[in-house]
């Protein structure tokens, strides 16, 4: 496999977990269950738009745009800076595999920004200026 095609690969992966993670719940906080017992509908139409955008910026990825890398990028720093500020507390606990995939999950970010910074990916992101 060529590099892109890794590249792809991690994309992949990481668009599909995230619906995934999003149609079962495993992912939802204490704070977003509050919400969501509070204002069903405002949760509902808040957390589709979350995924839409995140799925805008890999798709963003995937046509090797640089405001989706910039984007990708400040996303994962403003998540890391705020998981140290703000623990994440599950609402309720997922099954042991998937707290273990979301943790790899994690990995594959770092994987997808590392690829996008390095070649052969970034002369990819060079060329469609």
């Amino acid at each position: 496999m060529t590099a892109l095609s890794v590249y792809r690969v991690l994309l992949l992966v990481r668009g599909c977990w995230l619906i995934l993670e999003w149609f079962f719940g495993w992912g939802t906080s204490t704070r977003q269950h509050s919400l969501a017992l509070q204002h069903p509908y405002l949760s509902l139409f808040a957390e589709a738009i979350a995924v839409a955008v995140v799925l805008g910026i890999l798709t963003g990825l995937w046509f090797f745009c640089r405001w989706a890398r910039s984007l990708f990028v400040i996303l994962f720093a403003v998540a890391v800076v705020y998981s140290v500020f703000r623990p994440y507390q599950l609402a309720s606990m997922p099954p042991s595999l998937v707290v273990t995939t979301m943790w790899l999950v994690v990995m594959v970010n770092g994987a997808i920004i590392a690829m996008s910074f390095l070649p052969p990916v970034r002369e990819m992101f060079a060329a469609q200026t």
